[in-house]
């Protein structure tokens, strides 16, 4: 049996090259299983909900939202040959127009084919021809799993190269692709960018130390110089941020070369075993890739696009800063994963776990030891330990300007860890004092048992994420099979077994933790056939020039489904129309907000840009130019005229061209749509509508005017005595509820605080209700009714028969400023006591507790009033 063994081990001896293959099959093949869950759609066991989050053919939708921006693009591309929804002739020549975003008026499309477009028609046009049934939608889902195949690869190679240490390369690339952070934005579904922020720099990084590592070889040293180079030169094709890669191994060359210059010009000073390069062999290395890679940019994308990407950090550092030059406020200090995480949040979400970011700091920190060769001994090489440092630096410090940053630390990161492992590998391997067999062993023993442990429920789960792709899942687990009996014949045959085994279970202890919390995993999309029923109406029912007006949030999606213009989404969130879009839902003024609307939707910024009539007019004082539309939009043309002239002193000429932008004769049709979430961020839309722009630039968001809404689960109604009773939870303690009593006698509405005490089951208390407002909508009917004054909150509630005159109450807690909003009486209300916006369509919105039918289209009806 022995000898069989130790054939095996032999074989794969002389054909290292299998190994290396099945290690790098492995390591990607982990990486699609891991992201390819999503597709089981696991969040649910309900066969009917899945079927509300696929197409008809049982594929889920994608997730997030940004993905149907590039599906939007990349559907125009395929079938059109441009990404815009049109062409359009400007300045002597055809170019893609953009009819959906930002519109009116939309915008010409400059950028380049992205390459997620590439991408997913590469993937369609496979797939399709196996299967006609494949959308470009279904081929989209797929990018990022296919893709994080090979976002492993570069990170084994360079533990690899730095250590020498195949086992410590395998754990810092399973590290890599387990990481949470990392995983959910890599995930199948969701096609964006964020699997080209991490790929180009980790090929980057990989060629610029095989170059530096190969510069005896000049030709081979400068190959992959210019490989680093070529991949530079395609990172702008893949992200706009491809300029931070460029930074850090730019500053890294130019540091390495001082370093370099000086220790060789002193280097008998220094009593120190440092690895010293050549100077004359590293500058075709910088050079090559800093002026090679500035100068195929520049060729490629044109002068402009270097230069901006130079001087981008300048304009990153001021990312978050509450108020724009421009005077309006910045939507980018609200956007989720724009906040500004805590220091412990940054180390625990870039790893999933302080321990992991520890012990990769410690393998940044301890990388320029070099114990890679046993007959050399302990030297110096600080190139990598520069390398790492700069990067993580760099990345840390972008990860304290939003959250969304925090898995650009992850490489640099799961590279010291695999270094760390690989320096105790190489330890463990030369060593046999007692430090090592009585402190170290016993450690990594007992570090594995308890991760062991810990992993023990998801082992199964760890070897078999999903069967969705049975090839893959299976191949998957051939290839684990074949090097698990590699490893277990290698310590069989080996002298060291002992060790063997320590290094075996030290590279166990960290890479389970990282893969159990990857296993279940799953995300909910939030397109959804609910939504799809009610954008389908708007693409086929409404006329061509509709312009559909909504928070920025979904706008994506909706361009999408509908091709219908949308007033601004995820891409175009930070404008002016963040503030006009929320003041139309937060003001009470109905006028007000369909003028607002009209105004969008016809002639978009022109009544309020820079260099037009009223910014000139006001010398740019944005706070003037709100002040004056909100003043001119709820009235009458000739009455908004009267105020120009009169009022403001405009020319007759300046006014009657303002008012064809504010008040247009032939105006854009416009449907309002609100869903549930909606509800839940009012604090976000209704501070921007509530926007005081006379505050200090610096005024920090909390010290704003905003509303919210509060939505109490529970809440029944029911007629005693030809009077309608309403019982609305409102507080739930261990021992006692405060319950809102509504009544409705005789078109009177009354309510009342009733205290219940749980245990007695008696009441403590009756009084009349605390809050400001009540408002009631049942059927076609709408009570409302102030009880108190001095409150900040009101009560809203509405009833939906479930039958035999009894009803299910929908109820809310509203600031006092939100209780007659637009969006009160749109969402909470269908549009109960507006003359100009009626509900049009109502469809369900799966996706956020709330109302339903939760997903809501309004029409919005000008009037000819307003022209008068």
């Amino acid at each position: 049996m022995r000898e069989v063994l130790e054939r095996i081990n032999k074989f794969f001896k002389r054909h290292q090259y299998l190994k290396l293959i099945l290690i790098l099959l492995f390591i990607g093949l982990m990486s699609f299983q891991l992201r390819a869950q999503p597709a089981d759609m696991g969040f649910t066991d309900n066969q009917i909900l899945k079927e509300v989050f696929s197409d008809e053919n049982g594929r889920m939708y994608l997730v997030a939202l940004d993905p149907y921006y590039y599906l939007r693009l990349t559907e125009n591309y395929y079938y059109h040959g441009h990404l815009g929804e049109t062409l359009k002739y400007i300045d002597g020549k055809w170019v893609p127009y953009d009819t959906c975003q930002y519109a009116p008026p939309g915008h010409p499309i400059t950028r380049p084919v992205p390459a997620i477009t590439y991408a997913t028609i590469g993937v369609y046009e496979i797939w399709h021809r196996l299967d006609p049934t494949v959308t470009l939608m279904n081929a989209a889902f797929w990018v990022p799993p296919l893709l994080s195949i090979l976002l492993g690869i570069p990170i084994f190679f360079i533990v690899r190269r730095v250590t020498r240490s195949d086992i410590a390369g395998i754990v810092g690339a399973l590290i890599l692709i387990s990481t949470p952070v990392l995983l959910y934005k890599t995930s199948a579904g969701f096609a964006d960018t964020p699997i080209f922020e991490i790929l180009p720099i980790l090929y980057i990084v990989w060629f610029i130390m095989e170059a530096l590592h190969n510069q005896k070889n000049l030709k081979l040293s400068l190959l992959y110089a210019l490989l680093a180079t070529f991949i530079m030169a395609l990172a702008p094709w893949m992200w706009t941020g491809w300029w931070y890669g460029y930074y850090i191994v730019t500053v890294f060359l130019i540091l390495y070369l001082i370093y370099t210059f000086l220790v060789s010009r002193y280097r008998d000073k220094i009593p120190l075993p440092l690895v010293v390069d050549d100077v004359k062999t590293l500058l075709p290395i910088a050079a090559t890739f800093i002026l090679g890679s500035a100068l195929l940019i520049s060729l490629l994308y044109g002068v402009d696009t270097f230069i901006n990407g130079i001087l981008s950090p300048f304009e990153f550092i001021k990312i978050k800063e509450a108020t724009k030059t421009t005077g309006w406020p910045n939507v980018y200090t609200t956007v989720a994963e724009l906040q500004t995480p805590t220091l412990l949040e940054i180390v625990n979400g870039a790893l999933g776990n302080t321990f992991l970011f520890i012990l990769g700091v410690l393998g940044i920190l301890t990388s320029f030891i070099s114990i890679r060769y046993e007959k050399e001994g302990m030297k110096i090489d600080l190139k990598y330990a520069l390398l790492l440092t700069i990067w993580l630096v760099v990345t840390f410090y972008a990860a304290t300007k939003g959250a969304r940053f925090i898995s650009l630390m992850v490489p640099p990161l799961c590279i010291g860890i695999g270094i760390l492992v690989g320096q105790l590998v190489n330890v463990i391997k030369r060593r046999d004092d007692e430090l090592i067999k009585w402190i170290l062993y016993p450690t990594v023993v007992i570090l594995f048992l308890y991760t062991f442990y810990k992993a023990l429920p998801k082992i199964l789960k760890i070897i078999l994420p999903t069967t969705y792709v049975p090839v893959v899942a299976y191949g998957f687990l051939l290839v684990l099979l074949i090097l698990a009996l590699y490893k277990l014949v290698d310590i069989v045959v080996s002298r060291d077994k002992v060790k063997k085994i320590v290094i075996l279970l030290l590279a166990l202890s960290l890479v389970l933790p990282p893969l159990a919390s990857a296993v279940p995993f799953y995300t909910v999309p939030t397109f959804n056939n609910g939504w799809k029923v009610g954008l389908d109406w708007i693409k086929e029912e409404t006329p061509n020039n509709t312009v559909i007006t909504c928070w920025w949030d979904n706008g994506h999606i909706y361009a999408w489904a509908t091709r219908k213009m949308i007033t601004f989404d995820g891409g175009s969130q930070n404008s002016p129309r963040a503030y006009w879009v929320g003041r139309a839902f937060a003001t009470s003024d109905e006028n007000l907000s369909v003028g607002i609307v009209r105004m969008l939707a016809t002639s978009g910024d022109k009544a309020f840009e820079r260099g037009g009539i009223l910014m000139n007019y006001t010398d740019n004082n944005v706070s003037m130019t709100v002040k004056i539309l909100n003043e001119i939009l709820p009235i009458s043309r000739s009455e908004a005229f009267r105020v120009l002239t009169e009022k403001y002193h405009l020319s007759d000429e300046d006014a009657k061209t303002l008012l064809n932008y504010t008040h247009p004769e032939h105006p854009n049709p416009d449907y309002l749509i609100t869903y549930n979430r909606m509800t839940d961020i009012a604090p976000v839309w209704s501070m921007f509508g509530f926007w005081d722009f006379d505050l200090p630039p610096e005024t920090p968001n909390y010290k704003r005017e905003k509303g919210f809404y509060l939505r109490l689960a529970g809440g029944d109604g029911f007629y005693i005595n030809n009077s309608l009773i309403v019982r609305v939870p409102v507080e739930n303690r261990d021992n006692y509820i405060v319950v809102n009593l509504i009544m409705v006698k005789n078109n009177t509405l009354y309510s009342y605080d009733i205290v219940y005490d749980i245990n007695r089951g008696s009441v403590l208390e009756e009084r009349p209700t605390g809050f400001h407002k009540v408002i009631l909508k049942h059927g076609d009917r709408l009570y409302e009714k102030v009880f108190n004054g001095n409150s900040s909150y009101s009560l809203i509630v509405r009833l939906e028969p479930i039958g035999n005159e009894s009803y299910m109450a929908y109820s809310w807690i509203s600031t006092r400023n939100l209780e007659d909003s637009i969006y009160t009486k749109l969402h909470l209300l269908d549009a109960a006591g507006l003359e100009h916006i009626k509900l049009v369509k109502a469809t369900w919105d799966p996706t956020n507790p709330g109302v339903q039918p939760g997903f809501k289209i309004y029409q919005v009806d000008y009037g000819q009033e307003y022209l008068n």
